[in-house]
């Protein structure tokens, strides 16, 4: 019986290592308020996604290649306009998004990939989009352990960073860079609607039961697990969508802190 689900082990293990890499990115995404960043980068990525499909190319590599694109194009147009980090996000958004459909149009028939843009499909991670995943989400584990303190002060006191010193464009460029590589490595699985999701819902509700940063620290990546596996066993015990069963899981974790924690303080 067991071996019948062996095929869910190397998704199971993507999507553990992804929740706990999104579950302290998500802190920073909460206090900068880059959720729409982060979700203007997995729809832009649909242009990039189709178009790799078209080359019969890998989906995630070139997904990549495409979220460096355009968090950098964000990130330049900032400083080089007095248009609005939300604005432009915007129009990177629906731009890319629209070149996206456009070129998934070109092909006839039923297009079943299209859907799996958006929705996620746990079946289409290949070994090599697995081992793709791991090495990518070692990498930004690396950079997060080296320039955490750093990023701390930039997002928390910018001022105080500017005068220790620190190049705090820099470090902001190399944040957006990261967060849009990690959003694109769960595209596959969450697909783009929900992936923003799995950014905010775990910090959020950790926010409820921590006193301080260090056990937001802490709770946010213990919720983000216990999230991921009670949307696997419950997606798997009533043959729901995974993804969608992920976030209502993680949804229901935020309303239930959230009112216990007003009740509390009545």
């Amino acid at each position: 019986m067991i071996e019948n689900y062996y095929f869910l082990l190397k998704p199971f293990i993507a999507v553990l290592v992804l929740s706990f890499l999104y579950s302290i990115l998500g802190i920073f995404v909460v206090l900068k308020k880059l959720s729409f960043f982060s979700d203007g980068i997995a729809h832009a990525s649909i242009f990039s996604l189709a178009l790799a499909y078209f080359l019969n190319l890998d989906l995630v590599l070139l997904g990549i290649i495409g979220a460096i694109f355009f968090s950098s194009l964000i990130f330049f147009l900032e400083r080089k306009t007095k248009l609005h980090a939300d604005a432009l996000i915007g129009l990177i958004f629906v731009t890319f998004l629209s070149l996206g459909i456009i070129l998934m149009s070109f092909k006839r028939g039923y297009q079943p990939e299209l859907l799996n843009f958006f929705i996620g499909n746990i079946l289409t991670l290949s070994s090599f989009d697995f081992y793709l995943i791991l090495f990518f989400s070692l990498v930004i584990f690396l950079v997060l352990i080296k320039f955490f303190q750093i990023f701390i002060l930039v997002f928390l006191d910018r001022t105080e960073a500017i005068l220790r010193g620190f190049n705090v464009n820099l470090y902001e460029f190399i944040f957006y860079l990261i967060l849009a590589i990690a959003t694109i490595l769960g595209i596959k699985i969450t697909g783009v609607v929900l992936i923003t999701a799995l950014l905010i819902l775990p910090p959020m509700s950790a926010s409820f039961i921590s006193r301080n940063f260090k056990e937001l620290l802490i709770f946010s990546p213990l919720l983000g697990c216990l999230n991921i596996i009670s949307g696997f066993l419950l997606s798997f015990s009533f043959n729901l969508p995974l993804s969608a069963s992920i976030i209502a899981f993680s949804a229901s974790v935020f309303f239930l802190l959230f009112f216990f924690n007003l009740f509390k303080t009545k």
